[in-house]
């Protein structure tokens, strides 16, 4: 019998403004109130404007600026994503991407909510305060085996690979000094890296002492029965109600983490369909690790509106024909909102077959949206257009044309 598994994401689960157009419910209200209550008992101002405004700062900022928050959105926003797939649909198992597995464990039971929250809390405070210097994560378009080569071409032991996502998937962790250089060397030999909007370099050694701080609080959190199914990648393997899942978390700063593994297991063990809470992009880490399982959206957050008319208005022209970095951000955020990739996974130097998967059919329907976009004139034949294989050199086309236009006015 085939069994369906719910995904809670992790660091992707925040958008801005995600709750905006979602029905009020008991659940929801409780969720949002809870989380403001704990922000405030934590000295921290409330968040709920950030999941119903969609005009608030964006993870990547907030990575930066304000970490703490930003935590508090991630839990809240995969608690509430949870919710809102619970309404039409039933889990056979829950599974949580990185701080996913703490919203995975508190809504199956093994935590109260208002515990949940406070578990964030603290972990933010320990990362905070003992975290030694600034860092977080990058994702290489490698396997495991040659990131791990290409970690050790850079000679700096704070480096480490964190996190197994898919097969030719990779995320390494440290400092950003480390991180630099990784990238640099991965750029050198061709590979995609992409800096993810995680404010700290989870999942590694680095994070040692902010764990022993943490692990302190924990111990006065109460755990509960379980009343739902939760696979942890962490130990890759069912929790159990004898489990220390307190210290499960605390395990989660320090140790490598491999969704890969997990998502294979539980297809093996008969799990045919994942319901993606949210629209964080591991829906199609799933499909690259298992391309027969089936992946649905859940029925919260809608996905990004695949028409014409949730692009912005054209540029105008004069503005538009300003800058090739101009015209290269509007189609990183056009390609990025039709492929419901994160925006940060849409560099200007990604192939778009290669890297983006976008085929020849793809491609041709997405000239259509740059057209309009860019409110293109209809001379501009496709040939210019689609023989390009990234965007940067797609922007540069598009640039000379609305040049041209500008010129000829």
């Amino acid at each position: 019998m085939s069994k369906t598994a719910v995904l809670l994401a992790g660091q992707g689960a925040f958008r801005p403004g995600m709750f905006a157009g979602e029905r009020s419910s008991a659940e929801l209200d409780q969720l949002l109130d809870t989380a403001d209550a704990t922000a405030a008992e934590f000295g921290r101002p409330i968040v709920r404007h950030h999941l119903l405004d969609p005009a608030t700062p964006a993870a990547a900022e907030l990575a930066t600026a304000d970490p703490f928050t930003l935590q508090l959105l991630v839990f809240t926003a995969a608690v509430g994503e949870y919710y809102l797939a619970a309404r039409e649909r039933t889990a056979d198992v829950l599974v949580g991407h990185s701080l996913g597995e703490l919203a995975a464990l508190t809504v199956a039971g093994a935590f109260d909510l208002v515990d949940g929250f406070r578990l964030v809390c603290h972990r933010s405070v320990a990362l905070a305060e003992r975290a030694t210097e600034p860092g977080g994560m990058l994702s290489l378009d490698l396997p495991a085996d040659r990131t791990g080569f290409v970690v050790a071409a850079v000679g700096d032991r704070r480096a480490r690979v964190a996190v197994l996502n898919a097969p030719a998937r990779t995320v390494v962790a440290g400092p950003d000094s480390a991180l630099d250089v990784v990238r640099g060397v991965a750029g050198a030999l061709g590979v995609r890296a992409v800096r993810l909007p995680a404010p700290y370099a989870y999942h590694s050694p680095g994070m040692a002492l902010a764990a022993e701080q943490f692990a302190e609080e924990v111990k006065s959190v109460r755990q509960r029965p379980l009343r739902l199914p939760v696979y942890s990648p962490l130990v890759r393997g069912y929790v159990e109600d004898s489990d220390d899942l307190g210290a499960l978390l605390v395990r989660h700063l320090t140790t490598q983490v491999d969704f890969l593994a997990a998502i294979r297991a539980l297809h093996a063990e008969g799990v045919r369909m994942v319901i993606e809470c949210g629209h964080s992009g591991l829906g199609k880490l799933v499909e690259a690790c298992v391309p027969s399982v089936r992946v649905v959206a859940s029925a919260g957050t809608p996905e990004p509106k695949d028409t014409p008319a949730a692009v912005a208005a054209p540029l105008p022209v004069a503005a538009a024909a300003s800058s090739v970095a101009e015209v290269a951000e509007r189609l990183r955020l056009l390609y990025a909102t039709v492929l419901q990739y994160p925006v940060e996974a849409v560099e200007p130097e990604a192939d778009l077959e290669a890297d983006l998967g976008i085929d020849s059919l793809k491609q041709a329907e997405m000239l259509g949206r740059v057209r309009a976009e860019f409110g293109l004139p209809a001379s501009a034949g496709d040939g210019r257009l689609i023989a390009h294989a990234t965007l940067a050199e797609l922007a540069g086309t598009v640039t000379d044309i609305l040049t041209a236009e500008e010129v000829t006015r």
